[in-house]
């Protein structure tokens, strides 16, 4: 006897090719069609063995929380990103400050010699 519930392999293959020919292809902005393939690449592909032990109701479902793990890897991997850029940028204008300064004394410090020395401009 042949089976009567499909996998959710074939149940997924099924869901991924509807949205790509009835959602993708009826996508406009090539931005949303791009988004749409790195998601099915990075996110989906990647875990459908994860996907296939949910007990979710549905392959949508299991598609959408994927979706939002994904997103929230992404976001925390920006947010960390940004924090180290923040630091880096302090730090440079730390240094920028420092320079500052240094130059302030050097500037004094010549004004001072100059008016020692009875020179003027």
């Amino acid at each position: 006897m042949g089976r009567i519930t499909p996998s959710f392999r074939q149940l997924y293959e099924e869901t991924v090719a509807e949205l790509k020919s009835e959602l993708q292809s009826a996508m406009v902005d090539l931005g949303h069609k791009n988004a749409f393939d790195l998601l099915l690449k990075d996110a989906w592909s990647r875990e459908q063995a994860a996907m296939g032990n949910s007990t979710l109701p549905t392959v949508c479902d299991k598609l959408n929380l994927i979706a939002s793990i994904h997103n929230r890897k992404l976001t925390a991997t920006m947010a960390r990103e940004l924090k180290e850029k923040d630091i880096q940028m302090k730090q440079l204008s730390d240094r920028v400050i420092e320079l500052e300064n240094t130059v302030k004394i050097i500037m004094n410090k010549l004004k001072s010699d100059t008016n020692d020395l009875g020179i003027t401009r």
